[in-house]
């Protein structure tokens, strides 16, 4: 996916200020001829766009929003999304544009050190959280992102995890240097009956995905007692498969169960805390595959796995199961 920020793409070709009363010029897809629809064998690309309103105040956060086609046939390319001048619009304000774009909506670092890029919780009418940034690498924020995402999830909200670069500069090796992350690193895998975008689309409706960096990989699934897929009821058994990438030094994988969370949500100053219990704890090698069956306790909740290890990159996460 290729997202450029509402403001570069939208916005007067001329200049480059922050000069309110250019923007918004449209259009916000000015590659889709060239990348939205691009399709090789084993290669597909689609044009997005990141609505980057802002306010006057930095410390004051309105938030970015991620924009995906849903539907390549039904999308409005021809949208102009108004992300300016300063102040005039907020998280909600964005959301709504992108519901009448038909865009499919990813929160992305809804939590940042740099406020003014922060969501404002002003709706919760996204499909996608971003619970993992490129930048530094897994970091705080992120740790904010991935609590407000169980929180979510156990208030009944279907919100699938994204992963994703945030990438900035090309030919950055990887996994990145200082503020500036490596293409691809994190990645968010989809689940899907092939390379097709609506088939795409559906998986990430759905869930099904798997966040990585490097060779890392930690699939999730749930079965019952007599070990068929248990879709969320009646689980007895937890299968964590996967890979450690050979850069990940101390490796640790873990299993969580969530049924309970602390949400402050709407409040921009506190942080959701889900309440975790560790189901199963293991330490494994770099370059090491494993496939581990874990008997649990099924009950209502959220489970999910993360591994990881020294540093901030080369982890890998889970999507989430729903227990009923």
């Amino acid at each position: 996916m290729l997202t450029d920020h509402s403001n570069s793409t939208g916005s007067d070709p001329n200049t480059l200020d922050e000069e309110p009363t250019l923007f918004n010029q449209g259009p916000e897809f000015p590659y889709w001829d060239s990348a939205a629809y691009h399709s090789g064998n084993n290669f597909l690309m689609i044009n997005g766009n990141e609505i980057s309103p802002v306010n006057p105040d930095d410390y004051i956060p309105t938030g970015h929003i991620g924009c995906i086609p849903s539907n390549l046939n039904t999308f409005n390319k021809n949208y102009i999304f108004t992300d300016r001048p300063k102040g005039a619009v907020n998280g909600a304000d964005v959301l709504q544009q992108a519901t009448q774009a038909g865009c499919y909506k990813i929160l992305n670092h809804p939590y940042a050190f740099t406020y003014w890029i922060a969501y404002d919780w002003t709706s919760y009418n996204y499909d996608a959280m971003e619970i993992w940034n490129g930048t530094i690498g897994y970091d705080l924020w992120d740790e904010y992102a991935y609590n407000a995402w169980i929180c979510d999830l156990l208030a009944g909200r279907k919100v699938t995890p994204i992963g994703s670069s945030d990438n900035h500069r090309v030919n950055t090796p990887a996994p990145g240097v200082g503020l500036d992350p490596a293409l691809g690193y994190p990645s968010t895998a989809v689940f899907a009956k092939s390379l097709d975008w609506n088939n795409i689309v559906e998986g990430l409706k759905k869930g099904e995905v798997a966040l990585f960096e490097g060779e890392s990989r930690l699939f999730i699934n749930d079965y019952s007692e007599n070990k068929c897929h248990a879709n969320g009821n009646n689980i007895h058994w937890i299968r964590l498969r996967g890979k450690v990438d050979p850069n990940l030094q101390n490796p640790v994988l873990k299993l969580f169960f969530y049924n309970s969370c602390n949400d402050p949500r709407p409040d921009i100053n506190n942080f959701p805390k889900a309440e975790a219990n560790v189901v199963h704890e293991v330490a494994l090698s770099s370059g090491e595959t494993f496939d581990i069956p874990i008997i649990v306790n099924g009950g209502s909740g959220v489970y999910n796995a993360i591994l990881k290890g020294d540093g901030r990159h080369y982890l890998a996460i889970s999507k989430a199961i729903i227990s009923k």
